[in-house]
């Protein structure tokens, strides 16, 4: 995917109303393609706000990147660009989105169709993933704190809590950045959220083995062959050996 700059890249979004579109692409900073559904040239595919099968059609395809609908001064415009520049994949959600679909499961199978992940690591890099997607959505974005619970009793309230932070739109609006790209025989996975960041180094594993809740870091690290935690805790990077 790699170019001579950003600029060999076309913004296209036929299921997002005209001006939408248009209001996107310049917030990007990309030329919008030819209208239709054979626009031409290497593609950043927008999604409307929510719309999860336009997402799954979209990891599907050829696609350079996918930006999910958001309000204005919200669009990753500088993330996009390095992701250009770089020829790693970007797929950019809002919380809302990224917690309510299976969007570790669709976005390995997008790596599955592209040729980016071997069959056989997509277990473990699918299972990953998942756990770094729980910890960007609540404990960055939603800065919900605490862990998923394992108490029965505390579940609907944890559920309620859940529901309630996700209607605050200036939360559920926030970003969740995945990206992806294969260099020096490891495919890499990069989760990045927008909140307040934590230090990795005061988290200690679970100390119940059987506990469901509270192990993300460590299932990541198990299941991968390298995690780097960087940019304040905000950001995850997986690496799988392909």
């Amino acid at each position: 995917m790699k170019g001579g700059g950003t600029m060999d890249f076309k913004v296209a979004g036929e299921t997002l109303d005209g001006a939408e579109r248009a209001r996107i692409a310049a917030e990007l900073g990309l030329p919008l393609a030819d209208a239709g559904p054979h626009a031409e040239g290497v593609l950043v595919r927008l999604i409307p706000e929510g719309a999860a099968a336009d997402l799954v059609t979209a990891l599907r395809s050829g696609c350079a990147a996918i930006v999910e609908q958001g309000p204005p001064g919200t669009l990753p415009a500088a993330a996009l660009r390095t992701a250009l520049e770089q020829g790693h994949l970007l797929v950019s959600l809002t919380t809302r989105l990224a917690w309510t679909m299976d969007t570790a499961a669709q976005f390995c199978e997008g790596l599955l169709l592209r040729g980016l992940l071997p069959a056989t690591v997509r277990h473990d890099a699918e299972l990953s993933l998942h756990e770094a997607i729980i910890n960007a959505v609540l404990h960055g974005n939603l800065a919900m704190g605490g862990s998923l619970v394992d108490d029965p009793s505390q579940f609907d309230a944890f559920c309620q809590r859940l529901t309630a932070t996700l209607a605050d739109p200036n939360k559920a609006t926030r970003r969740i950045d995945l990206s992806a790209w294969v260099a020096d025989g490891r495919l890499n996975i990069r989760i990045s959220d927008q909140g307040d960041g934590y230090d990795p180094g005061s988290i200690r594993p679970a100390a119940n083995a059987e506990a469901k809740s509270g192990r993300g870091l460590e299932i990541m690290r198990v299941m991968s062959s390298g995690l780097t935690v960087t940019d304040g805790g905000r950001t995850a990077t997986l690496a799988f050996m392909v």
